[in-house]
């Protein structure tokens, strides 16, 4: 047997899921959707990993889908393609909402559904390397796929979404910068260990209040501001409960006395 298409690693309470297909661009193929969801049930199942990375083997982070692998010119069964775009298309619904925070590690060329997989994640950090390819229409395709056109102008704008996919233009590292699509942009050699530190710096805080965070961030793009702030007073009045802020809540006391003259 060959080399899983999608290796899960940890690093104390920090996962990093790495798409491993190197000599394929880490395209998606038919064997990586089942891969990925694995991989996504095993993280789900730990409530001790704090954070996530996602990231990929070689100079691409991702590709796209496998031309080779999931497209044809022949004719073609359309159920069985709607299932299977539609298996791609839960990879990026369950990284968006995976409890953990997810932080895309970009590490060269993320075209096609590559880029929907990054733009899913809390985080983007990108190697100097690094550019968003939106390219579905070289092939034909539209460029609704694996959540691009919900995800994209979320992070950018409804004009320039359009711009970026209705002309297939790339988006280097150092505009995505600028334009809010990553947080940092690192030197490629420094893109693993920037991802790291921070993915430990998530995973030493409070897990449960991060979800709840988490949670409220994704629910505040779809309400007005007054729903909002309910929501927000349900969710911390949990996190006012939880263990986790009764024992940082005694610390943070306990190290404030120490500090009084």
């Amino acid at each position: 047997m060959g080399e899983p298409e999608v290796v899960l690693e940890r690093r104390g309470a920090v996962a990093r899921i790495v798409l491993n297909r190197p000599e394929r661009r880490n395209a998606l193929g038919r064997g990586t959707l089942p891969a990925m969801h694995a991989v996504l049930d095993e993280v789900e199942r730990d409530p001790t990993i704090g954070a996530v990375v996602v990231t990929g083997r070689g100079p691409v982070f991702c590709a796209g889908g496998d031309v080779d692998e999931i497209m044809s010119t022949e004719p073609t069964d359309r159920e069985r393609e709607f299932d299977m775009i539609r298996g791609y298309n839960r990879v990026a619904w369950r990284l968006f909402h995976l409890d953990p925070p997810v932080i895309a590690a970009v590490n060269g060329p993320a075209a096609g559904g590559g880029a929907a997989l990054a733009m899913a994640c809390d985080i983007a950090i990108a190697a100097e390397s690094a550019r968003y390819d939106f390219v579905f229409g070289r092939i034909g395709l539209s460029s609704a796929d694996m959540g691009c056109t919900y995800l994209l102008p979320r992070l950018v704008g409804r004009v320039r979404a359009s711009y970026f996919v209705l002309t297939g233009r790339s988006v280097s590292a150092r505009e995505g910068l600028a334009l809010g699509l990553f947080a940092e942009v690192v030197p490629d050699d420094r893109l693993d260990a920037a991802a790291l530190a921070l993915a430990e710096r998530i995973a030493a805080g409070p897990r449960r209040a991060n979800i709840i965070s988490k949670l409220a961030l994704r629910r505040a793009e779809h309400v007005e501001f007054g729903t909002d702030l309910e929501y927000e007073a349900y969710l911390q009045s949990f996190a006012f409960r939880t263990e986790d802020h009764k024992q940082r809540l005694g610390a943070f006391r306990a190290e404030r006395r120490r500090r009084k003259p």
